[in-house]
């Protein structure tokens, strides 16, 4: 979220569901993202020929909003893995600035235009929900970007962060501080259900030990907003050990207050986005950088695409591939590429260098 960031209430289970799932026939055969970046969190399948029907399809996509590169690049995997697939005649994307009514609508309008799918992000379950249910009732299939389980009464839900990114944070500052010292937290955009769910993992990650959040303020996922937070924090003059954020680009803000205010850096949590790992390198900041990959908007295409040919998926998938720690940095840094890269990616090199290019 930073940037990523994003939107969405029970987004992110926290399961992740052991090999076992891997035998099993069907869904299995069904390569939705690759390197174990998606694993399934239920052994629930569709059945096969379910939703099978000729091509072209057309695909329809509401999602909560855009606002940050992250998204911004999930739309781009979502886009290039549609043109793809030849059976894919119309890939239609919409987003609602985060406003309810205009999901609501976007969605209305999507079923009026008879899409054979529906892609839904929604800003939260309540929002969600009822629109999915609508949607089903036409007899399509819809995949949720996110994990609400039996909230949502979704064909199959994807995603990944939630509250494995902010205990991913929390258990480095943890063990980086010793289970001691004060901390701030910088947060996601206020009401947005998946910015709640990372700070969850966070404080869930941090229980029990002598470790007090003295701050907690709301960047928005945002460079500019958090900048100015930080600035603020760092003039009062309050003591700090580590800071816990919610996105890479408040990181990478309140780290150029650090250094532009001449403040020793402590050790921050970062994400894995380029600008924020060439930040990490180049700073020597004590830091880990949880993993959201933007190829989630491949997946849900993927999943879109074996649906509408007859293939059985599994109900629900989740992303948590481990944190990136200083020892592997180097294997993740392109320093070809420019801030606004996430990863891990989708996108062909080729694509990659035209797209992020330095």
């Amino acid at each position: 979220m930073s940037h990523s960031l994003l939107p969405v209430r029970r987004w992110f289970g926290a399961a992740v569901v052991a090999a076992a799932f891997c035998g099993a026939a069907g869904a299995a055969d069904v390569e939705l993202l690759p390197g174990g970046l998606l694993t399934p969190t239920t052994k629930e399948q569709t059945q096969p020929g379910q939703f099978k029907k000729p091509g072209p399809w057309r695909i329809g996509v509401s999602f909560g909003g855009v606002g940050n590169t992250w998204i911004v690049q999930m739309i781009q995997e979502m886009r290039h893995a549609a043109a793809q697939d030849k059976n894919i005649g119309e890939f239609i994307f919409v987003e609602a600035n985060w406003q309810a009514a205009k999901q609501v609508a976007d969605v209305e309008d999507l079923l009026t235009k008879k899409v054979d799918v529906l892609i839904i992000g929604p800003i939260s379950s309540a929002i969600g929900a009822p629109l999915v249910e609508k949607a089903a009732k036409t007899g399509i299939p819809v995949v949720v970007f996110g994990a609400f389980g039996k909230a949502m009464p979704s064909t199959v839900e994807m995603m990944g962060a939630g509250e494995v990114f902010g205990r991913q944070g929390g258990e480095f500052l943890r063990k980086e501080l010793n289970g001691k010292g004060n901390l701030w937290a910088f947060r996601g955009v206020a009401g947005v259900e998946e910015e709640t769910l990372r700070y969850n993992g966070f404080r869930k990650s941090i229980e029990g030990s002598a470790m007090k959040v003295t701050k907690e303020v709301f960047g928005d996922w945002n460079y500019a907003k958090s900048k100015q937070l930080c600035e603020n924090l760092v003039l009062s003059g309050d003591a700090v050990d580590g800071i816990w954020f919610s996105g890479a680009e408040m990181t990478r803000a309140c780290i150029d207050v650090f250094k532009e205010t001449g403040k020793p850096l402590v050790p921050m949590t970062g994400e894995g986005n380029n600008g924020f790992l060439r930040t990490w390198k180049a700073t020597g900041v004590k830091s880990v950088a949880p993993q959201f990959t933007p190829g989630l908007g491949a997946a849900v295409v993927r999943a879109s695409a074996a649906l509408l040919a007859g293939k059985p998926l599994y109900r629900a998938y989740f992303s948590s591939p481990p944190p990136i720690t200083q020892a592997d940095l180097d294997k993740f840094y392109r320093p070809d590429l420019n801030d606004a890269y996430w990863l891990p990616s989708t996108l062909p090199e080729a694509k990659l260098k035209d797209m992020f290019r330095r």
